[in-house]
């Protein structure tokens, strides 16, 4: 039986006292866990403190639900502590939590939290064989998801007495997301409109109001309105769930949530008096006024027309392929890479991408709220380099420091393919989604720079921001 180590060290731009605090409630757990694990407290019988004991389940693997109890050591407040598992899935499991004043790059005195975790399998050798092919990878991803999240629920917001009340539609989303953090971290007053308002009120700062809208509903208006009271400016940034993957039984659909959606939100916006409005549309969306266009294509661009046709001061934001951490599209591949000895493609990868960091569309989205630049505006913005998909893979790999073959396949047995698995209730695959996977994506960006002048981040610098963030 070995005897495995795993290490990760953050920082934050906030007093220790107050990281320290965070850490050490039992509930914000759940917080900072993979959705996935599923992980529910059962019980704790009291405030943090030396010998406080943790009881809760959660699914580790294959979905299967397992009891964890734990107990703290080596308690000291606002300096660390030792959680070790008195029951549960391994041998020996010691996780130990210190905390630091550190100076960060500013100059300002922040936190940092190193962890580490020293743990051992059952099963003698059978053990050590899973930890080799599946337990060590499946905790590097779950600490890298920890640190992201924690990372933007201890995110530092900056003091503004001329902030902006903005509502974020889509901000429990991918990149209506990073925009909401982006307007947080700037100062605004944050409001997340979004059908899911428990789990966005469990990924966000506390002082984030969260409302529930959901747009596919008749009666989405009057939620939306009710919301809107006060807000000086609305994102929407709308998308529905797995998606490029349509659902038409649970109203999962272009139509229904990009075109219908929007529509009812810029009439809630109009008549609750909104003064700005940022849409998050795709490239290509102008081609959907040809009725020979694609579904998507179609719905973005009556979006758009109902976003110009408002009488608000608008921004549309064309982005092309959008990545960064927590997307389900560039990691998706990497995921393949780390479980595979090859990667996957949906197609032939010859398609042309200029794929774009969400931290750039999240910034361009907060500047368009202020100034005149970007008022009644259409900006597409991609990254400063173009690429074939196999490409953007190559260079993914890359940055995680693997080497695996991308074998394309072709297009047409994967429409078959789908066409069967659209039978399930929730299709991993649509043949549709097949046609959006393999779609380039390239914008021209002359407008955005001339008016709004800003660095495009290169694909293998903003990959190496968070892809090269694992843990040690």
């Amino acid at each position: 039986m070995s005897t495995h180590r795993l290490q990760a060290v953050q920082r934050f731009a906030r007093p220790r006292a107050e990281v320290a605090a965070f850490f050490e409630r039992p509930e914000n757990l759940v917080r900072i866990t993979p959705p996935g694990l599923d992980l529910r407290i059962v019980g704790h019988d009291g405030a943090m403190r030396e010998g406080l004991r943790l009881r809760y389940t959660l699914r580790p693997v294959f979905g299967v639900r397992v009891g964890w109890e734990s107990v703290i050591t080596g308690y000291r407040p606002g300096e660390g502590f030792t959680d070790t598992q008195v029951h549960g899935p391994y041998a020996r499991w010691t996780h130990s939590h210190r905390f630091a004043d550190v100076t960060l790059d500013d100059g300002t005195v922040g936190t940092e939290i190193a962890d580490t975790i020293e743990y051992e399998l059952p099963l003698g050798p059978l053990g050590d064989a899973a930890h080799a092919v599946l337990v060590r990878r499946r905790l590097e991803a779950i600490f890298a998801y920890r640190a992201r999240i924690a990372e933007r629920l201890l995110a530092a917001r900056r003091a503004r007495p001329d902030a902006l009340s903005v509502a974020v539609a889509g901000g429990s989303g991918f990149v209506g997301g990073a925009i909401a953090d982006e307007l947080y971290r700037r100062g605004e007053r944050v409001t997340i409109l979004t059908h899911r308002p428990e789990r966005a009120a469990r990924l966000l700062p506390d002082d984030v109001a969260v409302r529930a809208v959901d747009v596919t509903r008749a009666g989405s208006p009057a939620d939306a309105f009710r919301a809107l009271q006060a807000v000086d400016a609305l994102v929407i940034s709308l998308a529905f769930p797995n998606s490029p993957m349509e659902n038409p039984r649970r109203g999962h659909t272009f139509q229904a949530v990009d075109a219908d959606g929007t529509e009812r939100l810029v009439a809630a916006a109009a008549a609750a008096g909104v003064r700005r409005i940022v849409y998050i549309s795709g490239a290509g969306a102008e081609t959907g006024a040809d009725p020979a266009a694609r579904t998507w294509f179609k719905a973005k661009w009556r979006a758009e027309r109902a976003v110009r046709a408002a009488g608000i001061p608008y921004t549309i934001v064309r982005p092309t392929w959008v990545y960064g951490p927590g997307d389900v599209a560039l990691n998706r591949f990497l995921a393949f890479a780390r479980m595979l000895p090859f990667v996957p493609l949906t197609g032939w990868g010859s398609q042309r991408l200029a794929p774009v960091f969400v931290g750039d569309v999240a910034a361009l989205v907060a500047d368009s709220l202020r100034g005149d630049a970007a008022r009644d505006q259409v900006f597409e913005i991609g990254g400063p380099e173009t690429f074939t998909m196999t490409g953007v893979i190559k260079v993914a790999l890359r940055a995680a420091g693997m080497r695996r073959p991308v074998l394309p396949a072709p297009p047409f047995l994967l429409k078959l393919a789908a066409g069967v698995l659209g039978a399930l209730p929730n299709p991993p695959l649509t043949p549709e989604a097949v046609d959006f996977i393999n779609q380039p994506a390239e914008v021209d960006t002359t407008r955005l720079l001339a008016r709004m002048p800003r660095r495009l981040t290169p694909l293998a610098e903003g990959l190496a921001r968070y892809v090269q963030g694992t843990p040690a």
